[in-house]
């Protein structure tokens, strides 16, 4: 399935303005892609709108992970369990690429091996409650099999472990692929167009939306607005009188980065910070990441900052969890914070409130999705579409959302290539297998752009990133920064900080060929780039240099 082309965006802007609309979605993070392929694929006449890129903001910023919900059955949220046991598996169907097994491994600590019988028990349920397949189903694992499966692992009072499956996933790269899929099935979709103003009433709303990249002003006819911002929600509904809707409160996730050979685990270790919050390492290529913080958050909402406290709490859990490796703020490649938009429960903490969602619907007709989480993220969908079909007088059965392949998702042969594509690969081995995992089927599509080796050819050694990526990244995937090329078309701005504040400048002249930019704009958008990569980074230079075994900096 091919990408955008490069001429869609503009194509979307001119439709933008002169078509009418039954649904305008506010937001091109995961909640509102996946609003605007459910719409799209039952028919509905859709739009979509980013003031920033598509997943900038809290949906290429989390921990990656497609979680079952084992977290909500200690919560005693079953439905949830069940909602997000069901999701990871249609997720597993529709987006196989996107959908990595992710071994999750829980050690158990104690004087006596009471832990691990209660964990049987209640990864059991798990299993039976989210009906989970036999061959997934989790293991128990003795002192010496755990340490032998982790040998890093602290094995002071260890009694044991438990191993079961989960999936890790690229978050930036499940949006982009759910919004192909909705461009696929009609939809109009534009980054870098905010939402300026909200008018007109229940039977026809106005969007005033300004084009970033040309300072255009453009006129949206809507019947229905979606309000799927995230973090910006309550931005939004400020611009509608009538709105009613959720009161947020935003949580803070941090993650931090290592190379692999310094953080060397085989599985997604659990692991309990001093608070008693579980925190997780991800294997990930020749990373690993660890998070995540969860601390209420009332700061910039475009480039959340990580702080010497927020990386103390990470690092303070790993000296405890893994005490010989000595861990310290030098060791660290990469970094991230993201906002989490959760529905305000008075008296709870963070990490208490629930992930559920909430729908809010005003007389205006201003439909509200707030809460929720990645994994439930098209059954979220479904909800707001069927929430907003009443609007319309529209009826509609369920759409087929659960089944249909997203852009991506075509099974490819042993050959490499996709049935109806023929041709092998004339591409290095790991190139080759990297452009399938970041695009599944959609890597035959990525290969045709260059023949040459010299346009496969790394930036450097270290960096999984070549000029003939970037290109695909503009002219089929709607890149309009440096920044959309660099943090969310590649994740090397994320996973390998430092590397892709170096390259920056080599991969926008490539990017300013491709989009026509002048010198100035050029050198603009390699200053801007840098200042966000130190600003991650920032926090090493007010910390402690080491971290001692007993827990913290030393």
């Amino acid at each position: 399935m091919a990408g955008f082309e490069p001429t869609t965006r503009r194509r979307n802007l001119e439709r933008l303005a002169a078509e009418s609309f039954d649904l305008l979605v506010i937001g091109g993070g995961i909640t509102g892609a996946g609003v605007a392929r459910e719409a799209a694929l039952r028919g509905l006449t859709v739009g979509l709108v980013d003031a920033r890129d598509f997943a900038a903001g809290t949906s290429s910023r989390s921990s990656k992970l497609i979680h079952g919900g084992l977290r909500y059955l200690e919560q005693g949220e079953i439905a949830l369990v069940r909602e997000a046991a069901t999701e990871r598996k249609v997720l597993r169907r529709i987006a196989p690429h996107l959908t990595e097994t992710a071994p999750m491994f829980v050690p158990v600590y104690g004087r006596t091996s009471a832990g691990v019988y209660k964990l049987r028990v209640g990864l059991a349920l798990f299993d039976k409650l989210a009906a989970v397949a036999a061959d997934e189903r989790h293991r128990i694992l003795s002192r010496q099999e755990a340490l032998a499966a982790e040998p890093c692992l602290n094995a002071e009072r260890l009694q044991g472990a438990a191993v079961y499956p989960e999936y890790v996933t690229d978050d930036a790269r499940l949006v982009l692929d759910t919004l192909k899929s909705a461009h696929h099935a009609g939809a109009a979709v534009v980054n870098h167009a905010p939402v300026v103003a909200i008018g007109g009433d229940a039977r026809a709303r106005r969007i005033e939306i300004r084009d970033a990249e040309s300072g255009a002003p453009i006129t949206v006819q809507a019947r229905v607005v979606v309000n799927a911002a995230g973090p910006w929600v309550d931005v939004v509904q400020r611009m509608d009188a009538d709105a009613p809707g959720p009161v947020l409160h935003l949580t803070k996730g941090i993650h931090l980065v290592f190379r692999a050979e310094d953080l060397p685990v085989r599985h997604c270790v659990v692991m309990r910070a001093r608070d008693g919050r579980p925190l997780f390492t991800v294997p990930r290529g020749t990373w690993v990441y660890v998070g995540t913080t969860d601390t209420s958050y009332a700061g910039p909402l475009e480039e959340p900052e990580v702080t010497a406290e927020d990386a103390e709490y990470l690092f303070e859990t790993l000296a405890r969890s893994f005490p010989d490796l000595r861990l310290a703020p030098e060791h660290v490649v990469g970094a991230w914070a993201g906002v989490r938009p959760l529905i305000q429960e008075e008296g709870r903490s963070p990490s208490e409130i629930s992930r559920k969602d909430e729908i809010a619907v005003s007389a205006s007709g201003l439909v509200t999705i707030a809460g929720g989480k990645l994994t439930t993220y098209r059954r979220m969908a479904e909800r707001v579409v069927d929430a907003a079909l009443p609007l319309l007088g529209r009826t509609s059965s369920a759409g087929r959302s659960g089944t249909e392949l997203l852009a991506g998702g075509e099974p490819l042969d042993s050959a490499g290539h996709a049935p109806e594509t023929g041709g092998e690969s004339t591409l290095p081995g790991d190139t080759w297998a990297r452009l399938r995992t970041v695009h599944g089927s959609d890597a035959v599509e990525v290969r045709a752009l260059a023949d040459d080796a010299a346009a496969w050819a790394p930036f450097a050694p270290d960096v999984p990133l070549s000029p003939a990526e970037v290109r695909h990244a503009v002219r089929r995937e709607m890149a309009c920064t440096l920044a959309d090329v660099l943090e969310r078309r590649s994740r090397i701005a994320l996973f390998a900080t430092e590397r892709a504040c170096a390259i920056a400048a080599d991969v926008a002249v490539i990017v300013a060929a491709e989009l026509g930019w002048s010198a100035e704009r050029r050198d603009r958008e390699v200053a801007a780039f840098r200042r966000q990569c130190d600003a991650r980074l920032g926090w090493r230079a007010s910390a402690p240099t080491g971290v001692a075994a007993s827990g913290g900096y030393a």
